[in-house]
């Protein structure tokens, strides 16, 4: 079924101002909003909607993406439906002018999984299309259905697709002309958005949602990689023209806690048995060390009495190292390293020192201040330059490497001697390491193992221990749960900003911040430090850099046509 639909472009991608909303013919006179932003305002911000709504208008956000939960409308099976509750959140909404995109989700107990309750599904959506019939901009069927959180099982393509397929039938026959949305996939999942087109979904959805983060690092490069991927799949199944929308991304602002603390001091002891206590750097990606600082309160608290742990940019931390100040530098934990610090680290190790680089492939994503720089100019990836100057080789789970995509790992002899306490039932593990460019007189030590299919035993965490041309150590962990910690409230406004052209060179017509309020209520729960404004609704840079913007816009062009 053809219908207008409001195909928005995000002028940021041609240097343009940036509008806060645009209105579309495709469901009558309501805005259809460039930038909008998620809050829960049906549970927590509830008693404050009015002050959200009058913010989000303010900051230029024209659409609040917000979940209509079936469980608050109809606790119990035999209990009518009551929308009271959003009602009050419609007029809120309303009465600042800011537009509602509702996502319908969160069954009740009673209708679990809600694959096998498709017919009391399909009445809770007609009649919510029927009450809020000419007040959405949209619906969004489902939040995150590729996780077990949101999912409630165990995620299944085909059982989403039968859901969407009820809930398109419904909302087509009391307004054909409103958008349906997908339920946004968490992480621009391949596999789950082939499987969706496998099981029949090509035709039950006129809007694609996706939430492409790439949290803690700058948008260019994850976001870029994530929205080519899904306009291809999209493209290869003759959805090349179907409209996109980011209905969650953002950066959060949290203070991370040192993951795996014991496996750290293991490293660090097996690594230098020698020392009672360390001079330790911890670096970031870019000239904001937030992430960094971070860190480096995190190690305060575990390192032997008398350490000292520093903070650096990594311009800093290469002129630290060259005056030698140092015993250990702490990578980011995480896939990414700052490359202008490669060749000091490498001598840095090669005269004696350690480095620590915990969560997955290290040095997988290289940046250059603070932006991506992956490909050095003779065309090599820095990747397998840094891995050839610290002699990591890495591997990973499938069938080449015989170690099962789902291993666990479990403390060495030489991780227990070093203080790691033991658990039988083992640790995840999704990357691991072997000794292939290591030189005479070096040696791996394991810390983590696991055994291959042919029983030889592949490191999950190591240390690299250098006794030939280099007399330092490389401290290797494979997990990839790791915490990063978070960006600083500048950091975050930026990249907010610096994502917006990025998803607009992708086509995307709407972009929602995930999340508007924060409750801030642990310092190291990155979940709680997504918002734009502080739990006390004063604002962060990022809400006052968006109020900037709208001070600078000017109308768009839009296609009303699909």
């Amino acid at each position: 079924m053809k219908f207008a639909l409001a195909s928005i472009a995000l002028a940021a991608a041609t240097g343009a101002a940036l509008p806060a909303e645009c209105r579309g013919a495709g469901n009558g006179d309501v805005p259809v909003p460039a930038l909008g932003a998620c809050a829960h305002v049906a549970r927590a911000d509830f008693a404050d909607r009015a002050q959200v709504f009058a913010m989000m208008r303010e900051a230029g956000l024209g659409c609040v993406r917000t979940d209509l939960g079936w469980r608050i409308c109809q606790p119990r099976p035999d209990a009518p439906f009551d929308f009271s509750r959003y009602d009050q959140i419609f007029a809120a909404a309303e009465a600042e002018g800011v537009a509602m995109l509702p996502i319908l989700d969160w069954p009740p107990q009673w209708a679990q999984p809600v694959v096998d309750h498709l017919e009391e599904w399909r009445a809770f959506v007609r009649a919510a299309a029927e009450h809020y019939r000419g007040r959405v901009v949209g619906w969004e069927i489902w939040n995150e259905q590729n996780l077990k959180y949101f999912w409630g099982d165990t995620p299944n393509a085909a059982d989403y697709v039968k859901m969407l397929r009820v809930a398109n039938e419904e909302i087509r026959a009391v307004d054909p002309s409103v958008p349906i949305c997908s339920g946004g996939l968490a992480g621009a999942d391949s596999n789950y958005l082939e499987a969706m087109y496998a099981a029949g979904a090509k035709d039950l959805f006129d809007v694609f949602a996706v939430h492409p983060y790439c949290h803690p690092n700058p948008p260019e490069f994850f976001l870029d990689e994530a929205m080519g991927r899904m306009r291809r799949i999209m493209a290869s199944h003759g959805d090349a023209d179907k409209p996109i929308w980011i209905t969650e991304m953002g950066w959060s602002t949290y203070k991370a806690e040192v993951p795996e603390q014991n496996l750290l001091l293991a490293g660090l002891k097996v690594a230098r048995p020698d020392l009672a206590w360390w001079r330790i750097g911890c670096v970031g990606i870019s000239d904001d060390i937030a992430s960094a600082d971070s860190v480096a309160t995190g190690l305060r608290k575990i390192l032997p009495e008398g350490s000292i742990v520093m903070a650096f940019t990594p311009d800093g931390l290469s002129r630290a190292l060259a005056a030698g100040a140092l015993d250990a530098v702490v990578f980011p934990f995480a896939e990414s390293f700052p490359l202008e610090t490669l060749e000091a680290v490498r001598d840095f190790v090669a005269k004696g020192g350690t480095l620590v680089d915990f969560g997955g492939a290290p040095m997988w994503f290289a940046y250059q201040g603070g932006r991506p720089a992956d490909r050095l100019p003779d065309g090599r990836t820095a990747r397998d330059v840094a891995w050839e100057a610290l002699r990591i080789s890495v591997v990973f789970p499938g069938r080449d490497s015989g170690i099962p995509a789902d291993a666990k790992v479990h403390a060495t002899p030489e991780a227990l001697a070093a203080g790691m306490p033991n658990d039988m039932n083992g640790w995840p593990c999704k990357r691991f390491f072997n000794a292939a460019r290591l030189r005479e007189g070096d040696r791996l030590v394991p810390l983590l193992t696991t055994a291959a299919a042919d029983g030889r035993a592949a490191a999950g965490a190591c240390v690299l221990k250098f006794n030939s041309d280099y007399r330092g150590a490389v401290v290797l962990s494979g997990n990839m749960s790791v915490e990063t910690g978070g960006v600083s409230e500048a950091q975050q406004a930026d990249y907010i900003l610096r994502a917006l052209p990025v998803a607009a060179k992708h086509g995307v017509g709407a972009f929602f911040i995930y999340a508007f309020r924060t409750n801030e209520a642990k310092l190291s729960d990155r979940e709680a430090y997504y918002g734009i404004v502080h739990a006390d609704y004063s604002p962060k840079e990022a809400w006052r850099a968006l109020q900037r913007r709208v001070q600078q816009m000017a109308p768009i062009a839009i296609d009303g046509n699909r």
